[in-house]
């Protein structure tokens, strides 16, 4: 309902900016449609318009054209969307901000697009925009394959309707978003977006805005998403201070830098920093193929068959990554990860002892992180040194485990059995409260554990394990 309502007032207050205008011939400095754009530079009284060219029918663009333009020459536009329409006695396009925001766009270096819109056929008005600029933006030095859009306020829906529609144009290479609602439904993931959300709106924007960053996330959209601190509706017009002015100049840096060319490098194409890429993005089947070509070619490179088994493991290739790790330590390498990879490789064959000497020796070689902890504590577990396991637990915590069954959880757990070992109830019950908290396990692996024999006789035991499932799923 907060929304609707929200949606409701940016309406209301857009048709009493029409109305307002339409009252009298000269605007009120009190009428929101009289405010331009809060930044300027001098290259705007430079720039030259083409008022009401004919887009569509009786339908007009106002084209904002930069300074020095050559004779046949083309370059990118942003076009300031009207996604709401107008009315018979008010145009968008005369609203100060969309005669000001274009012309800036045009001082530099692009071109600026304001355009009429008909109420009744608001989709058809924005394709019909986009077919102009694709059929004869040329004509006016537009590159139809190079364009940006704007949308504010309530124009943010009907932008968004016509970005994510069948028949959006495919020269738009990126949109800003200005203090509208989250849209709705599936977002693109081939469409650079700045989203920027105003503070004064944030509140009655509700869950939809708490929960774009999620969606963005969960798409892998390449989105910008930006919060306008202590600046309210509409800023860009109204906001005479240096926060509009720099989230301004956000937005011209993000349109250019999408719509102009990337200056190419110097260098040429290097396979080893395509590689620390892949890995770095946590891509481990690219990182191995890249790699598989790269130890082909620099077989007695210890660190990339370091880096090779790590990616086999990940893909749970273990035999080849134990031959990778293995040609590592036959090439000299005394790398931890080398260390680690190995002992995790013995842990999973629970051959224990090995395990435990390669990843002491990871230990010492500086990698002291959880995981390396926990599995060295979990070896000497196995072979009943418990003394030790119990320490190297303490050091996996100490370390920072992260939350969740299988990790916190499972260590928790293992800690309680080895204290349980060493007689120290009061720590194992201790650790069993943070497994049964981190909700590991089922009750019958609880009862039917040797190492917690001599808890389960405790009253502390039952109210704490019936808090577990009986048995797992």
């Amino acid at each position: 309902m907060i929304q609707h309502l929200f949606r409701a007032t940016r309406l209301l207050l857009l048709t009493a900016a029409f109305a307002i205008s339409s009252l009298a011939q000269e605007r009120s400095p009190l009428d929101a449609t009289y405010w331009g754009v809060v930044y300027d530079v001098p290259a705007t009284r430079d720039v030259k318009v083409r008022a009401d060219v004919p887009y569509s029918g009786a339908l007009t663009a106002d084209i904002y054209l930069p300074p020095g333009l050559k004779a046949g020459e083309k370059r990118p536009a942003v076009v300031f969307l009207n996604a709401i329409g107008d009315r018979p006695d008010s145009k968008i396009k005369s609203w100060e901000i969309y005669k000001t925001w274009p012309r800036l766009v045009a001082a530099h270096g692009m071109i600026g697009i304001s355009m009429d819109a008909d109420a009744t056929k608001v989709q058809e008005s924005i394709r019909g925009l986009f077919s102009f600029l694709t059929e004869r933006g040329a004509e006016h030095h537009v590159d139809a394959a190079r364009l940006g859009v704007y949308a504010a306020s309530a124009n943010v829906r009907g932008a968004a309707e016509y970005l994510s529609g069948e028949h959006a144009a495919p020269g738009i290479r990126a949109a800003a978003l200005y203090y509208g609602a989250p849209p709705p439904g599936k977002l693109r993931t081939d469409l650079p977006v700045l989203f920027i959300t105003a503070a004064g709106d944030a509140p009655g924007l509700g869950a939809p805005l708490t929960g774009l960053w999620q969606r963005v996330v969960e798409a892998g959209a390449p989105w910008t998403l930006l919060f306008a601190s202590r600046l309210p509706h509409a800023f860009d017009a109204f906001s005479d201070n240096d926060d509009a002015r720099r989230i301004i100049q956000q937005s011209l840096a993000f349109w250019k830098s999408n719509l102009e060319p990337v200056p190419a490098p110097p260098w040429q194409p290097s396979p080893a920093r395509a590689i620390v890429a892949a890995t770095y993005g946590n891509n481990p089947q690219q990182t191995a193929d890249l790699l598989s070509r790269w130890v082909a070619d620099h077989p007695k490179d210890a660190d990339a068959h370091l880096h090779y088994g790590r990616a086999l493991m990940q893909l749970r290739r273990t035999d080849e990554a134990t031959a990778a790790y293995e040609k590592a330590l036959a090439l000299g390498s005394d790398h931890p990860g080398v260390l680690a990879g190995l002992g995790q490789i013995r842990l999973g064959r629970q051959q224990w002892a090995e395990a435990e000497q390669l990843l002491i020796r990871a230990v010492d070689g500086g990698m002291r992180n959880s995981q390396v902890y926990g599995q060295l504590a979990y070896a000497q577990l196995h072979q009943g040194k418990n003394e030790e396991a119990v320490k190297n637990y303490e050091n996996a915590f100490a370390a920072g485990i992260p939350p969740g069954a299988n990790t916190r959880g499972l260590a928790s757990y293992n800690l309680a059995c080895g204290y349980a070992r060493l007689g120290k109830k009061d720590k194992a019950f201790e650790m069993l409260a943070q497994a049964v908290n981190e909700n590991f396990g089922a009750r019958t692996d609880y009862d039917g554990d040797e190492d917690l024999a001599t808890l389960r006789s405790d009253p502390r035991y039952q109210p704490l394990v019936e808090r577990l499932p009986k048995s797992r799923p």
